[in-house]
């Protein structure tokens, strides 16, 4: 289910260096928390990032664990 998210992702994000700034507009959008775990996969993969952990709480304000499964 990645890849699909793509499309979302604005152009001035995709670029390594650009972490901290997409993470930040990744946890202002209006989606589920699983949503944005799904968007932040399909970034990672797109500029050659490692997905962490600490992405992924960072993004769903602590709330990773409940993406799991």
């Amino acid at each position: 289910m990645t890849g699909e998210f793509v499309d979302l992702i604005p152009e001035e994000f995709l670029d390594p260096e650009k972490e901290r700034e997409f993470l930040l507009w990744l946890l202002r959008q209006p989606v589920d928390n699983q949503t944005k775990k799904y968007i932040l996969i399909d970034w990672t993969r797109l500029v050659g990032v490692a997905l962490t952990e600490e992405m992924v709480e960072f993004v769903t304000l602590g709330r990773a664990e409940e993406t799991r499964g």
